[in-house]
């Protein structure tokens, strides 16, 4: 992180923060992270768009994740507050933030993207989709089979 730079590599322990009020797709969600990027892996669940945008506002430079999942249809429709406090706050602007949705409305698409996205994955969460999405946003080697994010801009 010194340079800017966040690698997710087989050495260093990956931090993520998942956004699902669902226990269910939580579960789901956790168990492909973990199969991802190893058991090691340390995963932040936010149950509420109140408990996400508390935790985001006080994340530093050095606790900050390196990937953020957001569920779209939290309670109230506020996953789009929480995409846009976690790509607004200094810390995690850089860091790429996934949204995860059974919406298929474009609408909701498009602002995920307006707000910025990385990238817009559909319910239930898989392994498949998720490694997919990050290969076609360059975060993910092809071949690679940890990841390794680079999110220097």
């Amino acid at each position: 992180m010194d340079n800017g730079h966040n690698r997710f590599s087989p050495e260093l322990p990956v931090r993520v923060l998942l956004v699902e009020d669902n226990p269910e797709h939580s579960f789901i969600a956790v168990r492909v992270l973990h199969q991802l990027l190893g058991e090691g892996s340390e995963i932040i669940v936010a149950e509420s768009a109140e408990e996400a945008i508390g935790l985001i506002s006080q994340f530093t430079e050095h606790d900050r994740p390196d990937l953020i999942l957001v569920d779209l249809r939290l309670p109230d429709n506020r996953g789009l507050e929480v995409l846009s406090a976690a790509t607004s706050q200094e810390a995690c602007a850089q860091v790429p933030a996934l949204v995860i949705t059974s919406s298929l409305y474009d609408e909701d698409v498009a602002r995920s993207y307006q707000l910025g996205a990385s990238a817009v994955l559909s319910k239930p969460l898989s392994r498949a989709s998720l490694r997919e999405e990050l290969v076609r946003i360059g975060t993910l080697a092809p071949t690679a089979s940890r990841f390794r994010i680079t999110t220097a801009h």
